[in-house]
């Protein structure tokens, strides 16, 4: 018995290890993609990381800059309200002082507040009355403003604001000069930008101040009020009084933003850059990653090909195409192993139909065919269950036992005997299934070859035959 265990349970083994090598290698493929996947959004996302590290350098940079840039105007101005041609407070002493000097100080114009709202304008040498304006008031308030910015019909232009103190530190003015917006170009450099990205300057209200496109500053829009888009950023940026990293949408385009507050000034630096353009460079990685993508599905596909068509091959080998029970090859294969197998007793019954080649000459191929099956499926029935039934060539089966001595193989083959009359009944001509056989035994601690075994047992099949011809 144990023999007949252990080949079933090889076959039950190379079974499963065939299921389990497919899915093994299904399950290395799928880890492959996987792996392909992770990298890949690994890569993405540290790419994303590396540029929200380095737009957080540029934006401090360029505030940096901005600043040193208003700074050097607050300084410029506040050394000239510190002359004494200022500090009299008379337009002609002023006037001489500053008169044609705004543009090589770096302003568009110059002009002295008075702390009645007396605007003296110095190159034009007229007065104006501000003092209803919202503009006096944020003056006389503070020792520097920097204003929201005014605009010209082909200018836009803000103004630094500096306080003129007597010999007693008592403001008595106020020294302005206006910086057109354009200058800001040389301080927000383009070409300073990751990835060709666009430097925006708003202030809480949204109005551009500084944009690619001045247009939009001279046309007064408001970056809330474009098309599109989303800018819950930017709010957060002014509500917060904080930086802010994510993402913004402007005019349908998303874009990764670094919102720069300016305290100072309650404005704010945008820098963005396109998402698509982040990402552009990683293309080659979403065509690997779908590549190999494709590559697993068809090797996955073939490689089951393979598997379906080398068990059905293996299947065919080991299994007689006509009766369904095991083929020579098979019983050769599990000669191999019984031959090794000498703590057992080993009993071989050699068989073969009586009259055949009469059923054959008389009926026909096809009849005889059905013979073979229908004998075959007796052979099952008696000893499928305790051991191998194989099919040797023509007519001839051997049936191989494990652990079962020749008293009991012999009772065995007279049952068969009586269950041949009974299934004889399936056939539909007048004809019952005879056998003979032979049974050979080697018994446990017995090194003789299984081969003498089938000899042994062959000849007693052929002696049966002769005795009850």
């Amino acid at each position: 018995m144990r023999i007949g265990k252990k080949l079933r349970n090889k076959i039950t083994y190379i079974k499963k290890l065939d299921a389990a090598s497919l899915i093994i290698v299904l399950a290395m493929f799928l880890v492959l993609i996987a792996g392909i996947f992770v990298v890949s959004n690994n890569y993405k996302e540290n790419q994303e990381e590396l540029i929200e590290d380095a737009m957080k350098l540029q934006s401090q940079s360029h505030k940096e800059k901005f600043e040193a840039f208003i700074e050097e105007k607050v300084e410029s101005l506040k050394g000239i309200a510190s002359f004494p041609a200022v500090t009299s407070m008379s337009q002609k002493k002023q006037r001489e002082l500053l008169k044609n000097r705004a543009d090589e100080l770096g302003f568009l114009h110059l002009f002295v507040m008075d702390t009645k709202g007396q605007g003296y304008y110095i190159d034009e040498d007229i007065t104006k009355d501000q003092s209803t304006e919202p503009f006096f008031y944020n003056i006389s308030s503070n020792h520097v403003y920097i204003t929201e910015p005014f605009y010209g019909q082909d200018q836009t232009f803000t103004t630094v604001c500096v306080s003129i103190f007597d010999i007693k530190l008592e403001k008595i003015g106020t020294l302005c000069g206006a910086v057109k917006l354009d200058s800001l170009k040389g301080v927000l450099a383009e070409s300073e930008t990751l990835l060709d990205g666009e430097l925006l300057l708003v202030n809480r209200e949204g109005t551009y101040i500084y944009a690619k496109d001045m247009q939009k500053v001279y046309d007064k829009l408001k970056i809330y009020d474009e098309s599109k888009s989303d800018y819950d950023l930017v709010t957060q940026a002014f509500d917060s009084k904080k930086d802010q990293m994510g993402d913004i949408k402007i005019g349908g385009k998303e874009y990764k933003a670094h919102v720069t507050y300016l305290a100072d000034y309650d404005w704010a630096i945008i820098q963005c850059v396109e998402k698509d353009k982040i990402f552009e460079n990683l293309k080659y990685i979403d065509v690997v990653k779908y590549g190999a993508l494709l590559i697993v599905v068809v090797l996955v596909v073939c490689v089951s090909r393979i598997a379906i068509h080398w068990r059905a091959s293996q299947r065919r080998i080991n299994t007689d195409t006509l009766t369904g029970c095991n083929s020579r090859a098979a019983m050769e294969a599990l000669i191999d192993n019984a031959d090794k197998a000498v703590d057992q007793d080993i009993t071989l019954i050699y068989l073969d139909l009586n009259k055949f080649k009469y059923v054959n000459d008389t009926y026909g191929h096809e009849v005889g065919d059905k013979v073979l099956c229908v004998y075959s499926k007796s052979l099952m029935k008696i000893f499928g269950r305790i051991g191998f039934v194989g099919r040797m060539g023509g007519d001839e089966f051997m049936v191989i036992l494990a652990g079962v001595k020749k008293d009991v193989a012999l009772k065995l083959c007279q049952k068969l005997e009586s269950i041949l009359v009974e299934d004889s009944k399936q056939l539909d001509f007048d004809y019952t299934i005879s056998t003979s056989y032979g049974i050979a035994t080697r018994l446990k601690g017995s090194y003789t070859p299984i081969e003498d075994l089938m000899v042994e047992a062959d000849e007693r099949m052929y002696n049966f035959k002769e005795e009850h011809r």
